[in-house]
Order: C-alpha cells, then sequence, then structure tokens
C-alpha cells in the first residue's frame, strides 16, 4: 500500500515537484509530456494542465507541441505505407487542417486535452503545430510560417527569443522538439519538399512548402550533455523523473554537438 501511495500525484503535489525541478512564475514553457509515466494521477489530464498553470502562474505561458502528421501526402506513408492506387482517393477526402477541429496524432493524452482547454491557441501550421495558453501565447504560437516548420520563425523559435524553458515531463528526451531548431542553423540538412491539406478561400487544396529532413537519432546524446554540463535539471514529478532546461543557455552547446557530428 505504501508503495501505491507514493505513486498517487494530486495538483498541489505536482505543483511542488516542478517547483523543486525549476519551474517558476512567469516562465514560459515549452512542455513535453507522459501521462502513465507519472503514474495515478487524481484528476488526469485535467490536473496535470492546471498544476502546471499554477507553477508558471497568470504571467506564465504554457505550450505544447500539437502535431498532426497524418495531414500529409499518403505518397510518403511508409508505416504502412499506402497503395498507389488509393493515394488519390485519401487525398481527395482527407479533411483540411483547422486548429479548433483537426486532432493530435500520437502525442499523447496531455496535448490533446490541451489543444481544447479554455484559452488555448494554436499555431496554423496543419502538421507541427503548437498550442499556447497564457499572456504570451499569441506571441509565441500566431504566427507559423509553412517553410521549414522547426526554423527560427517557428514557434521554437520565438520560445528561445523569448529565453523560454522546455520541460521534459516524463517524456523520453528523444521527443524534444527544441532539438529541431539547434541543428536548423547547421546548413547541411537535406532539403525535400512537403505537402499538407489547407483549407484556400473555403477549398481544401494540397499546399506545397519547403522543409529540411529532421531526425532524432542523436537527440539523447544531446540531452545527456545538457545534464552533465549543468544546463538541465533532473528531479522527480511523481512516479517519474523529469527533466529542465532554459532555451537561452541550452541553444549554443546543442548548436555545437550537431555541428560536431559525423558526416
Amino acid at each position: 500500500m505504501q508503495e501505491v501511495a507514493k505513486n498517487i500525484m494530486t495538483r498541489s503535489g505536482l505543483r511542488r515537484d516542478l517547483e523543486q525541478l525549476g519551474v517558476r512564475s512567469g516562465d514560459i514553457l515549452c512542455v513535453h509530456s507522459s501521462l502513465k509515466r507519472l503514474g495515478l494521477v487524481i484528476g488526469g489530464v485535467r490536473t496535470v494542465i492546471e498544476a502546471l498553470l499554477d507553477a508558471v502562474g497568470s504571467e506564465g505561458t504554457i505550450m505544447m507541441p500539437a502535431y498532426s502528421g497524418d495531414l500529409s501526402d499518403p505518397a510518403e506513408w511508409r508505416f504502412p505505407p499506402v497503395p498507389s492506387e488509393l493515394i488519390p482517393q485519401i487525398r481527395a477526402e482527407t479533411p483540411p487542417y483547422d486548429p479548433t477541429l483537426t486532432p493530435t496524432r500520437g502525442m499523447g493524452a496531455i496535448p490533446e486535452y490541451f489543444r481544447r482547454y479554455p484559452g488555448v491557441v494554436r499555431s496554423p501550421h496543419p502538421q507541427s503545430s503548437f498550442a499556447a495558453i497564457g499572456p504570451r501565447a499569441l506571441e509565441l504560437v500566431g504566427k507559423h510560417p509553412l517553410p521549414f516548420r522547426f526554423g527560427p520563425k517557428s514557434p521554437l523559435g520565438r520560445l528561445k527569443d523569448l529565453n523560454g524553458k522546455v520541460l521534459m515531463l516524463g517524456a523520453p528526451w528523444d521527443t524534444s522538439s527544441f532539438l529541431y531548431l539547434c541543428h536548423y542553423p547547421i546548413g547541411d540538412r537535406l532539403k525535400i519538399q512537403k505537402r499538407a491539406p489547407m483549407a484556400v478561400n473555403g477549398i481544401t487544396q494540397w499546399v506545397d512548402y519547403e522543409d529540411i529532413s529532421y531526425e532524432n537519432a542523436w537527440f539523447i546524446p544531446a540531452v545527456t550533455t545538457l545534464v552533465e554540463r549543468g544546463i538541465a535539471v533532473v528531479g522527480q514529478t511523481g512516479a517519474t523523473e523529469s527533466l529542465l532546461y532554459s532555451t537561452h543557455e541550452a541553444f549554443p552547446v546543442l548548436h555545437e554537438f550537431f555541428r560536431n557530428l559525423p558526416r
């Protein structure tokens, strides 16, 4: 029974853990999360979101990825691939991106609930949107250019410009989206063409945009470097460990890490 009790997480307990980790009132916080790793959360996803809001206070802002990767060209799908004869039908019947109606895909219960939480706004990118709430929300996600979706003009770029923090709330380290921004400036990434369905003057159109090929194979050693240098802090949150770091401090270290990778 003692082990069960230890893994029960409440709103006040999660706020306490977040504050001990280093979350402060007024923070601008990009959160990646895993509900199941937190243990038994009383109140579920609502409790997690409201504890985050408690921790950053009325002057703070919370941002989360709200990706909808299924709004992509079915010709690109590989897991599993689509029979070529079905591609035209899938394209014709895929609904366009709508910040309110389009669900997240593969993001977990917390971001899916968060995107619909009262006061949350969502960026206009059809595949790699971010959702945010707080006084800096529109500054973070109000604009999100189609090309180079994780580049310096994306919500991640603005997170860095505003000296935000990244919180891995029980989430695997290789899911930290900020690292995509950090290897963007290196300039040796393969450029690719992407397509997504969008509503243009009330009509669904498949819109083309340019991007680079992203990969996360080196993300865990990159984040480990931040921990070893004391830039990222690891601490207990409920039944799992979480990680917190400042984008201002992390960016030059991560950029150097990716620049020195073997080519």
